[in-house]
């Protein structure tokens, strides 16, 4: 008895027929997933841009083997640096909306010393401290969300942020302020801010944080505050 064969084609066609309900439902698993996804994320953004810091810097009686020129290390200016994030929002209900914003900054500040020491018989402006001016931070921060009714706010919309803030630093400082544990690992801040949105395409913020605790160790009191220049987009987006 032969055995029965089928011609190559009509075997590709009878899989067809055979794999295709499983592949419609698979495609219509994978479609309805990601439509929950995107709901879910409706309310995570992700968040980028520029900050500008300065270190205010009161040394008190603090006294150390070495002195530094402040003419090297004295600049009463805000540097820049950069950051990116992931911030999670609560839905706006009668224009008022809350955040929880976990970003990771690279600062580069500028270091106002308030208080120098005189070294004779060199000329110029000494200090026993001589401060960190660039690392990473890790910026956790929750913030309360309010609409301001200055604009038509059915196009464009402007926000009044305020919050606290928590840096916590994650380079290694120097060597001389590792030995005198000079620097806190943790900051607290306050934020206030506004946000712009055109419709819902797009977030610009402006932030100013205000150092409420300060970033060194005593005797030596600094305050570090900055400015966050940034964009806000739904993650949604991207999915």
């Amino acid at each position: 008895m032969k055995a029965f064969k089928l011609p190559f084609r009509q075997l590709f066609i009878l899989l067809l027929i055979a794999i295709a309900p499983q592949f419609l439902s698979a495609q219509n698993f994978f479609s309805k997933s990601k439509s929950a996804l995107k709901e879910k994320i409706n309310g995570i953004y992700l968040f980028a841009g520029m900050d500008l810091g300065k270190q205010n810097i009161a040394t008190g009686n603090y006294s150390s083997a070495f002195n530094y020129n402040l003419s090297n290390y004295n600049n009463n200016a805000f540097k820049p640096g950069f950051f990116a994030g992931i911030s999670a929002q609560t839905a706006y209900k009668q224009n008022h909306a809350y955040s929880f914003d976990l970003g990771v900054h690279r600062m580069s500040t500028g270091t106002n010393y308030k208080e120098s020491v005189a070294l004779q018989p060199f000329l110029g402006s000494f200090s026993p401290f001589k401060a960190d001016n660039v690392f990473w931070m890790l910026n956790t921060a929750v913030h309360y969300k309010t609409v301001l009714n200055i604009s038509d706010t059915s196009k464009f919309k402007f926000r009044l942020v305020l919050g606290p803030s928590v840096d916590t630093r994650l380079s290694k400082t120097t060597e001389d302020n590792l030995a005198h544990s000079n620097y806190h690992r943790f900051v607290l801040r306050g934020d206030i801010g506004l946000e712009f949105t055109n419709r819902t395409y797009y977030t610009f913020f402006l932030h100013y944080k205000q150092g409420i605790t300060s970033f060194t160790a005593a005797p030596i009191n600094t305050t570090l505050n900055s400015f966050d220049f940034g964009m806000l987009v739904k993650a949604s987006d991207f999915f």
